[in-house]
């Protein structure tokens, strides 16, 4: 009788920023529950200098965020910013990397007291 081996982790470089993140993927992020973004909408009769103010300042795609979100894409996102130990050695200069299905943008983020 044959042994049934475990399946082979393979690190997808195009998803995530190193293993570690793809393990926090597998282990953690994948299983948390996505709320989206809470929206609201403003009667236009109701509050027409507010409704012009967002028109004046193109605030109308803030003022009406999309409603769906892909739940793997935001937990992927949440995976690839955590920071491993080894990455963290300067405690008040974190440099984060934002990953998104290859596309990595470049940061920094200053941590308070």
């Amino acid at each position: 009788m044959a042994l049934a081996s475990a399946p082979i982790s393979v690190f997808d470089e195009h998803r995530f920023r190193k293993e570690h993140n793809q393990q926090l993927f597998k282990s953690y992020a994948r299983r948390r529950k996505v709320i989206s973004e809470v929206s609201f909408n403003l009667n236009e009769d109701k509050y027409p200098r507010i409704m012009e103010q967002i028109a004046l300042r193109g605030w109308r795609r803030l003022a009406a965020p999309r409603t769906s979100v892909s739940k793997l894409l935001v937990q992927e996102f949440y995976a690839n910013a955590a920071v491993s130990d080894e990455e963290s050695t300067d405690k008040d200069e974190l440099p984060y990397k934002i990953f998104v299905r290859d596309k990595e943008r470049n940061s920094l983020r200053v941590l308070g007291d």
